[in-house]
């Protein structure tokens, strides 16, 4: 796979800007190590827009917007806006004033079936836990993706990608004691309804729905995002000192740590957060290079070293998951698993793992002086 330079690769990735996906190319996993093996956006987008066969192909004709892409994307090197995650959250809490459910429905279905009583989205791909558990956290006691028209649909492919990530939502719930809140179904139930809102929107072509969905964007643009934002606030890319690579935790993972605590009460003890965060360890063979910590694109690991000893500190909230840091382990010494304990990852403290003794790190050591070493050691000799 050719290598791409950061220009390069901003310039390709911003072909696909405008068209509700905003791009952070510094976030991306490929373009911070050639090691990565992340081509989740590529798999999932259903008309080929996104390619990661010769390198990074986009073709912005062809990319319908729908935000698999920002879904899937662990570090939000693609992300969804117009409207962000926080926009659709506010909107949501505003409609459970009214109605106690949520429905999130495409231009397509509403063009099928129209109605009041749902919130209009690209694509119901789009909706990732961050949003589902959040409409549960503000007090939902259903969160319905409307997928009556996803046959047929150019983008039917899209449905998978929803449907994973409901499944993730309800068992993250389900950690909590919450169940049966989050499905897929394909048409709203008049007996789920006030009266009168099952189809009181007249029917309207595609263009006007996209016109509706700029007009709500809009006005939800002077809502305050704090209501849903709350321990954390929006994301912020701290100034970046030489040699230093950018650390950003999404939007969506702020939004998904701020959910579960909304919820107001514990995770079951030994529940685990299957799928979205991990547990970050390693084997005997790792040398205590802490270049793990250099490419984390969220500042999930840092450098450790107390009393001669040196390591890692390890924060489980702040990981999304995107394996870069076993990608790029030279020696392959990196290991994650999939049972992040929820306690510590809703306590969002960080934990020193300490590798090898400060004296022993390779690193501190000429390549000379390693040479000579590996010599006497070939021919059963211990340097004095």
């Amino acid at each position: 796979m050719p290598v791409l330079g950061l220009e390069e690769f901003v310039e390709i990735m911003g072909r696909l800007e405008g068209k509700a996906i905003q791009a952070r190319p510094q976030q991306c996993t490929r373009i911070r190590h050639r090691l990565s093996t992340c081509t989740r956006c590529a798999d999932v987008c259903p008309t080929g827009a996104i390619k990661w066969e010769n390198g990074l192909e986009v073709d912005a004709e062809k990319c319908t917007g729908c935000g698999a892409c920002a879904a899937v994307c662990p570090t939000s090197a693609l992300s969804a806006h117009s409207p962000t995650n926080g926009e659709l959250l506010v909107r949501a809490k505003q409609v459970l004033q009214d109605l106690g459910n949520v429905a999130f429905a495409c231009p397509r279905y509403l063009e099928a079936n129209p109605t009041k009583a749902a919130l209009v989205t690209n694509c119901i791909a789009r909706l990732d836990e961050s949003v589902l558990v959040g409409a549960v956290s503000l007090g939902a006691k259903g969160v319905w993706l409307l997928d009556g028209e996803c046959e047929g649909c150019p983008q039917a492919s899209c449905r998978e990608v929803a449907a994973s990530c409901v499944s993730r939502a309800n068992r993250l719930l389900g950690s909590f004691g919450i169940s049966g809140r989050i499905a897929m179904v394909p048409r709203l139930s008049a007996e789920n309804l006030p009266e009168g809102l099952e189809t009181d929107v007249e029917a309207m072509s595609r263009r006007s729905f996209f016109n509706l969905l700029a007009r709500q964007t809009a006005r939800v643009g002077a809502i305050a995002a704090d209501s849903v934002l709350t321990s954390h606030g929006m994301p912020a890319q701290a100034e970046l000192k030489k040699g230093e690579m950018p650390v950003l935790v999404p939007e969506k993972r702020q939004l998904l740590l701020d959910a579960l605590k909304r919820l107001g009460v514990a995770p079951r003890e030994g529940s685990t957060a299957e799928g979205v965060w991990l547990r970050f360890g390693f084997t005997e063979a790792c040398t205590g290079c802490q270049m793990c910590t250099f490419f984390c694109p969220t500042g999930a690991l840092t450098k450790w070293e107390q009393e001669g000893q040196v390591g890692v500190s390890f924060q489980m909230s702040r990981c999304v998951a995107c394996g870069l840091c076993r990608d790029t382990c030279y020696v392959k010494a990196v290991v994650l698993t999939d049972d992040a304990d929820l306690r510590v990852v809703l306590n969002e403290t960080a934990k020193a793992l300490p590798m090898r003794s400060a004296e022993a790190a390779p690193w501190r050591v000429s390549g000379t002086e390693r040479a000579a070493k590996a010599i006497l050691e070939s021919l059963g000799l211990t340097k004095e």
